[in-house]
């Protein structure tokens, strides 16, 4: 029944003729090895259609949801990790196949006569390859793909003539957006894949009607078949392929994911390791010499390569005889490693670049988890602007960290406040009740000396003045810590909330040894000339909330506390009193950073 239905298609289609075709092409020299990149490609290339096609169905291009669609694939959909995962690595073995296949191609003297218009099908296929790559870099729209994407579109607009209108039209106008996605993603999905298909079509049919070139000192009286001997090569090269993208994947868990493109943040832009060689050149030309880096010379590299089987028009493809038309071809590769070696290498040893890219990862990180639990429709920057894990450090770093430390952030040798390590908890206060004017509390301010060590008598002290035993300070410090406990932040470490007595007799030391200069629930002598600041709810959020916005309100420092206008620079090594940030920060802006400082000084 199988061998009538297989004669009634060949009747309609001839399936066996073209079977027949396809298998029995002659290898002149024999089947070999070498052969296989063709091949590879070939399966490279349809993972990448099934893979691609399967993420379509997923995805989302635009602004506010491509990168949600891509979390969604990568972290929620049952096998999108994988399917990412090849896809992603899939592209990276088309681009490798394919610079092997053309060095191939030019070692066996290919490209010669009358294989040239093969040649340039294949310098084509690497370029729309290199464009798929480039392309698809942008379409999660994620920091590494966005910031990478606008260097290659900087770079276009840097030719001349064209460069400008190229630019734009990649864009969609004059900045990234929606726009930019969609045109990419129409290229990516729609315009690359159907010149990828002609070329291969006119490619192969170019191969199929001058057969392989063989090497030299093959022996030309030795024809194989295509089946069964290079069929098996070509298939074992192919499931070889297969089977690197299938670990890599499985190994890395699909794809990585940057965090949400954020065009107003700064990041590390890296390219992939395909462009690192061009990344690095760039390094070299600055100012008017920029242009020899983008395109003076990208441009000389692709004149040779087109070139190549017009250069080479001597009869015979033995190497020796062509080395001086691949001469080039051999300072291109070796620069290219050479370049791409160097930027690995720089990195590695920039400092500043490996700081900003941990901050990266960690910013990535905390994304995939929020997104976890749902994207708004605002988009994943809207989910970002309000965690505190994420804007907190940002905004310490730009409003506080010029004076303050903070679970490394800030300066040690630039700090001129206090350490805000573990502040607020027992042992925080403790050492303030011995050392206020220790390194790490009020030595480098200007309060330094305004408060006395409370278990060593100063001085000038009068007899009423009695120092605070071990206990009583223990018992001041519980008390105190425990104000910070507020509804919805981590109570401080150590505190011993169960102990009831010794925090409230805590409390009774604060209201009568410690309201002589600190108000307490809204009273107190005010010895203090108005600084010593309000203990009730101290190291609550409230409390620091107030204290970012405006030190100078009753509830935290009061009057006094911020620096006056035009006063004048302090002295080295001491610092200004704080100043208020309600007039920098929106009342939203001070929550989130209030929220981090609590949370990242009780770690």
């Amino acid at each position: 029944m199988i061998r009538r239905a297989i004669q009634l298609l060949d009747e309609r289609t001839g399936i066996k003729a073209l079977a027949a075709h396809l298998l029995d092409e002659p290898i002149t020299g024999g089947a070999r090895w070498a052969y296989v990149f063709g091949s590879a490609l070939l399966g490279s290339f349809m993972v990448q259609a099934v893979t691609g096609v399967a993420l379509m169905t997923s995805y989302a291009p635009s602004e506010k949801t491509a990168w949600a669609s891509v979390h969604f694939i990568q972290f929620q959909q049952a096998g999108g990790w994988l399917v990412r995962g090849l896809h992603h690595f899939g592209a990276q073995a088309m681009v490798i196949l394919l610079g092997a296949h053309l060095a191939q191609v030019a070692l066996f003297g290919a490209y010669k006569k009358p294989r040239e218009v093969t040649w340039w099908l294949g310098l084509g296929l690497l370029a729309v390859t290199l464009g798929f790559a480039l392309t698809g870099y942008l379409l999660p729209w994620d920091q590494k793909g966005y910031w990478a994407s606008r260097v290659a579109t900087n770079i276009a607009g840097t030719v001349p003539l064209v460069g400008e209108a190229t630019q734009r039209l990649l864009q969609g106008g004059p900045e990234y957006g929606s726009l930019t996605l969609t045109r990419f993603y129409t290229l990516h999905v729609a315009v690359l894949p159907a010149l990828l298909v002609g070329l291969v079509a006119a490619h192969v049919a170019l191969f199929r009607r001058h057969g392989v070139t063989p090497p030299p000192k093959a022996d030309p009286s030795r024809v194989d078949a295509f089946f069964p001997k290079q069929l098996f090569k070509d298939v074992v090269a192919v499931g070889a392929v297969v089977a690197v993208v299938f670990v890599l994947s499985i190994c890395e868990h699909g794809a990585p994911l940057d965090a949400p493109a954020d065009p107003s943040s700064d990041y590390p832009a890296r390219p992939e390791w395909y462009f690192l060689a061009l990344f690095q050149l760039l390094k070299y030309f600055h100012g008017p010499l920029e242009i020899v880096g983008t395109v003076v010379l990208p441009a000389v590299v692709g004149v040779y390569f087109f070139a190549l089987p017009l250069l080479d028009v001597r009869d015979g493809t033995a190497l020796r005889g062509r080395v001086k038309p691949l001469l080039p071809l051999l300072v291109v590769g070796a620069g290219a490693v050479g370049l791409t070696v160097k930027a690995r290498a720089d990195d590695a040893r920039d400092a500043t670049f490996q700081q900003e890219r941990a901050k990266a990862d960690v910013r990535a990180e905390v994304a995939a988890r929020l997104a976890m639990d749902g994207v708004p429709p605002e988009g994943p920057l809207a989910m970002l602007a309000r965690s505190p894990e994420l804007r907190g450090p940002e905004l310490f770093d730009r409003h506080c960290a010029a004076c303050h430390t903070l679970g490394g952030h800030g300066s040690e040798e630039e700090r001129t406040a206090p350490a805000l390590d573990g502040w607020s908890t027992e042992a925080w206060i403790l050492q303030m009740l011995h050392d206020p004017d220790g390194d790490t509390r009020f030595g480098r301010t200007p309060y330094k000396g305004e408060m006395p060590s409370m278990d060593v008598k100063p001085a000038d002290a009068d007899d009423t003045w009695s120092p605070m035993s071990a206990d009583d300070m223990k018992a001041a410090a519980a008390f105190l810590a425990l104000e910070g406990d507020a509804p919805g932040v981590a109570p401080p470490a150590g505190s011993l909330r169960a102990d009831a007595a010794r925090v409230e007799r805590g409390r009774e030391i604060v209201k009568s040894r410690c309201t002589s200069c600190h108000l307490f629930e809204g009273s107190g002598d005010d010895g203090g000339q108005g600084l010593a600041p309000e203990l009730s709810g101290y190291g609550s959020h409230a409390w620091v909330r107030t204290q970012i916005a405006n030190p100078a309100s009753k509830e935290t420092y009061r009057e006094g506390a911020v620096d006056p206008e035009g006063e004048a620079a302090p002295a080295p090594g001491v610092g200004r009193r704080m100043p208020r940030f309600d007039g920098e920060l929106s009342p939203a802006e001070i929550d989130l950073l209030a929220t981090w400082v609590l949370g990242e000084a009780r770690r």
